[in-house]
């Protein structure tokens, strides 16, 4: 004796849950053949074939439609099945100390949960992620610098009333920073069948580096938006040019070859400010600003230059233009240079 199953039959193995918008189909295909809110004989019968659903079923959506007085024939399987999520105790979480806390696997180690489970309370955000970062402390002087440095920024002709920031336009701001020449590890994206670079350096954990004077200013805009200065005076590197003094596999003697400098001292930041920046500054600064007061603003580096200083102000004061120096509050009660 053998049997095939019909298309109907198979779809009642398999189909085990319906959609709420499937049962509401159902229920609808039912209202319509109903009479009276009463369904006739064999209805359920050819609705259950219409949706490849058995007879139970579909009784079971009638039923729920007369309970509820909406007609709401929605399942209750949200938030009523599968396995419970383990709850995070929060207050044992807090006494954690900050010290276990850095790591998603020994906070879960503390808290004796597996970390997939404290993964999902970030998701859900029940805890958050932060990044910290460390603050300097600040002394009673230095805040009252740092409070006399922001007064000094405040435009007098809008005081008492209306007290205003200066708009900056004239502040030129310069810093120095040291970048290396190479990294230990580097990754490149190379065709299947390109050479892979060969990079060399005598020593990998001291990396040569060489430090940089960079000059940056407020840009400016017109009324449509266009740039008409981009506020950047220039990056100026701390190297020099000298003939190498005997032969080698690389090059002969007396080729130029140019090095950094390893120390950088008072007199090197002021022939730089002198020779490259103000030279910049005189050729990159809009003219229509060109006769207001130009300020060149550094922090208070032991080798930078001391905005009194005879050299540099001979020098600033060539071309036409009022440029002065000026350092970050120390404890200088005199700060307003505007």
């Amino acid at each position: 004796m053998s049997f095939t199953l019909s298309r109907e039959n198979t779809a009642v193995s398999t189909c085990k849950n319906l959609s709420n918008d499937q049962r509401k189909d159902i229920y609808i295909a039912l209202l319509r053949r109903s009479v009276n809110g009463k369904l006739k004989r064999d209805t359920t019968k050819s609705v259950a074939a219409l949706f490849s659903v058995s007879m139970s079923t579909v009784q079971r959506i009638w039923k729920r439609s007369k309970e509820n007085s909406g007609g709401d024939v929605s399942h209750r399987r949200t938030n009523n099945c599968g396995r419970k999520r383990i709850q995070i105790d929060l207050d044992a979480f807090r006494s954690i100390p900050l010290q276990q806390r850095t790591t998603v696997r020994s906070t879960a180690n503390a808290l004796k949960i597996s970390s997939s489970t404290l993964h999902r309370a970030l998701e859900t955000g029940k805890i958050r992620r932060h990044s910290n970062a460390i603050k300097p402390l600040l002394k009673d002087e230095n805040k009252k610098a740092r409070l006399q440095f922001c007064l000094s920024m405040i435009d007098i002709n809008s005081l008492p009333h209306q007290p205003q920031f200066i708009d900056m336009d004239n502040i030129i701001h310069i810093d120095e920073k040291w970048f290396n020449m190479t990294k230990k590890s580097e990754t490149y994206y190379l065709v299947a069948d390109e050479e892979e670079p060969h990079r060399v350096c005598k020593s990998k954990n001291f990396v040569e580096k060489v430090m940089f004077l960079a000059a940056v200013a407020r840009p400016r805009f017109d009324s449509e938006g266009n740039v008409k200065f981009s506020g950047k005076i220039g990056i100026y590197p701390f190297v020099t040019k000298e003939p190498a003094k005997r032969n080698s596999i690389n090059r002969a003697a007396g080729t130029i070859e140019t090095k950094a400098m390893t120390s950088v001292g008072r007199s090197t930041i002021r022939s730089f400010l002198i020779e490259k920046v103000l030279p910049s500054v005189r050729s990159k600064w809009p003219s229509d600003d060109a006769n207001k007061l130009i300020v060149i603003q550094q922090d208070n580096a032991r080798t930078h230059v001391d905005p009194s200083d005879p050299e540099f102000c001979e020098a600033a004061r060539q071309g036409g233009f009022d440029i002065r120096l000026m350092c970050q509050p120390a404890n200088s009660p005199d700060l307003n240079v505007f």
